[in-house]
């Protein structure tokens, strides 16, 4: 099933994408229904995961010393929109429903059913068919949010720069693989600036990051539909880039950033699929080919502000901020500091 492309991320990096079975059967919508289904389920996790994974990067402005390091764990959550939660289907061309709206990934845990009736052809005659459309996850969140744990390393280097790095070990097994990589670079600026030399608890600095993930599922041996070389793939790709500043005081640290920020993410089921309908006039089986049925795309780019605070107690530092943007994100995190 598709379902288990995303239990996988439950499990290794967020439990956003982790959906109920019955997302290949959108597939019997017919070619422009079921691209429309796809589409509108799937959106709010395409554009939530690069929010999601496009944050937490920095608990303040100042840099490290030179081989001064860094090891952080955090969690990201991100508070989806009420208007994220479903969508419209009355438009769509072959689908009869009861209802006029189904629920997106972060909607209601709601199966309903939907029947199909595809008008006749030049190469096929009237089919009908019907299946459960996917419920959403918003049971499994009740607090509203949805989280995913990074785990990153910072590195001071010469020239008053910091190098991090975020990794996920890679996931090859069960027909599953798995990776999640990202880079970012933090500069001082107030070496520039005599003017802020005199405020030594001020911090600026200019920081940019890139960050990838990409999955790929081998649904072949599953069987939901016969055919051959079917596979799922998720990806995706975001940068950042920000203005940062931070106050220190004593044990706690207020810190700030604004900036552009945003991604690119694909969704794509390939190979080759044989799909059962049935006939209208005398309920015979009719089976149609589809070959790379669809592929998803969303991009995002938009203005980043966030604000946090941090507490440092010798080497260990904890943290909190909240990043504003379309899908707000808190980011909580614990970090031990070596400067």
């Amino acid at each position: 099933m598709l379902s288990r492309t995303f239990n996988i991320l439950c499990l290794l990096i967020s439990p956003i994408l982790y959906t109920q079975s019955g997302l290949e059967n959108i597939l019997l919508a017919g070619e422009t229904d079921s691209k429309n289904l796809f589409n509108g389920y799937l959106q709010p996790v395409m554009k939530g995961s690069i929010y999601l994974m496009n944050s937490g990067w920095y608990s303040t402005a100042k840099v490290h010393k030179k081989f001064g390091f860094d090891l952080t764990v955090s969690l990201n959550s991100i508070l989806v929109p009420d208007t994220e939660k479903s969508f419209d289907i009355s438009s769509f061309n072959f689908i009869q429903s009861n209802s006029n709206s189904l629920p997106t990934i972060f909607g209601e845990s709601v199966n309903n059913e939907l029947a199909v009736i595809i008008p006749k052809n030049n190469v096929q005659p009237q089919l009908s068919s019907s299946f459960l459309a996917p419920g959403g996850i918003k049971d499994k969140f009740p607090l509203g949010f949805v989280s995913s744990p990074l785990v990153q390393a910072s590195l001071g280097l010469p020239f008053k720069s910091e190098i991090t790095i975020r990794y996920l070990p890679e996931y090859n097994r069960n027909r599953i693989y798995f990776s999640s990589y990202g880079f970012g670079l933090k500069h001082d600026l107030t070496q520039y600036f005599k003017f802020f030399n005199k405020i030594p608890a001020l911090s600026l600095s200019a920081f940019g990051a890139v960050s990838f993930m990409n999955i790929n599922y081998d649904i072949q041996s599953t069987k939901s539909f016969n055919g051959s070389n079917q596979a799922a793939t998720f990806d995706i790709s975001n940068y950042k880039f920000q203005m940062l500043s931070s106050l220190n005081l004593s044990i706690f640290e207020i810190y700030a950033g604004i900036g552009i920020s945003g991604g690119k993410s694909s969704f794509e089921l390939i190979g080759e699929y044989e799909l059962e309908l049935y006939t209208v006039d005398d309920n015979n089986l009719f089976n149609i080919n589809v070959s790379d049925p669809f592929k998803l795309n969303y991009s995002i780019h938009e203005l980043s502000k966030n604000i946090g605070l941090k507490f440092k107690l010798i080497f260990l530092h904890a943290f909190i901020d909240y990043t504003f943007q379309e899908y707000d994100v808190i980011s909580v995190g614990a970090s031990i500091n070596f400067r």
